[in-house]
């Protein structure tokens, strides 16, 4: 399958040590390149983010296909979190050169405390969301409340899925009473069986990935697994439409920047990562993008930028409150990588997303 092999091949040789700027051989020619997945940034903010031209891709379409891109032909990747986790251990990622990024310090503290990357030392996260569900209450008739209503039978047929395995499996867990946090092999394939079983039933009218946002605005589905921001962005023509995080819990996820090993534009790198930290540049390009920002300071900011910017610091998805944030769940991973990896492989060609 495209782009598993990768992973499934990478070599966990644990993490480097952070290097001094003195000690690393950073080179810097005249154009930075990025990659990062589509209408993930405000265009109006690429070419004033750093001081040389930006060759901007927006190629990375999903995380499967996403890894056979991944290179030093780039000098800034925004690959979800357990991807990041699993290039950094494999040591595919250069150590961030936290002296040219005096702007880390804004990274909000939830993101210094991943096992995989204390301090994030060498990823600065990008931007969060939540995996939830949205539903048209025209259609289904009912407000919905709990991951159960994903599996109804009153929607069979009617539900659409997000084909990231560990969104789905997590949320199929979260059903079972399993905690997607802390996965074990066994309590992730009963996640995956549930779906599996549903899936025969009729259950679900597709897998896909952010398609459901179209789906949802058309009407050919009630309900669906959903990402927090396409929502908002949604909710901008359908205010009808609503999110919920569910009463047993949903998936909180994060893209991140991440320098491939070997890259040539380290300093260009930096700098761009640096002014997105910028907590009036982050705010800006949370209100294009409507996901949820990893830099302290963006809430004081939209509200300082008033109008329709504004609105969004009040924005519940965007700003979940603390009760809120207490039934949302980070996919922990396996201990062993590549029983994960296998999982995940079989889901993907189960889902038709391979």
């Amino acid at each position: 399958m495209a782009g598993l092999g990768a992973t499934g091949a990478l070599a966990l040789t644990g993490c480097a040590q952070p290097r001094s700027v003195a000690e690393q051989v950073i080179t810097a020619d005249s154009q930075l390149r990025v990659l990062n997945w589509p209408d993930y940034v405000d265009p109006s903010l690429i070419a004033s983010a750093v001081e040389v031209d930006v060759d901007y891709s927006e190629e990375w379409a999903d995380n499967y296909t996403g890894q056979d891109l991944f290179g030093a032909q780039w000098d800034v990747v925004m690959p979800t979190n357990w991807l990041a986790a699993q290039l950094i251990a494999a040591g595919q990622v250069e150590p961030l050169p936290l002296e040219l990024i005096p702007n880390h310090v804004n990274i909000a503290a939830d993101y210094l405390t991943n096992g995989w990357d204390r301090g994030a030392r060498f990823h600065m996260p990008w931007q969060a969301g939540i995996t939830g569900i949205a539903y048209d209450p025209a259609l289904t008739g009912r407000e919905l409340t709990s991951i159960e209503d994903l599996f109804a039978a009153d929607l069979r047929g009617r539900v659409a899925m997000i084909g990231e395995m560990r969104e789905a499996v997590g949320m199929a867990m979260l059903a079972n009473g399993d905690d997607p946090a802390r996965p074990t092999p066994s309590t992730a394939e009963a996640g995956f069986d549930r779906l599996q079983r549903a899936g025969s039933d009729g259950q679900f009218a597709s897998w896909g990935f952010n398609e459901f946002a179209d789906q949802l605005r058309s009407g050919s589905v009630a309900a669906a697994m959903a990402w927090s921001g396409d929502v908002v962005q949604l909710q901008a023509d359908r205010p009808d439409i609503q999110f919920i995080v569910p009463d047993n819990g949903a998936i909180r996820w994060f893209d991140t920047m991440v320098i491939p090993k070997g890259a040539s534009n380290v300093r260009w790198a930096t700098q761009w990562m640096n002014n997105f930290y910028d907590p009036a540049v982050a705010a800006a390009n949370t209100s294009f993008v409507q996901y949820i920002s990893p830099v302290i300071g963006v809430q004081d900011e939209l509200r300082a930028q008033g109008a329709e910017s504004a609105a969004l610091a009040d924005n519940p998805i965007l700003f979940p409150d603390g009760e809120t944030r207490s039934r949302l769940f980070t996919w922990g991973g396996f201990d062993d990588t590549d029983a994960e990896n296998d999982l995940d492989e079989r889901f993907a060609i189960w889902a038709g997303v391979a």
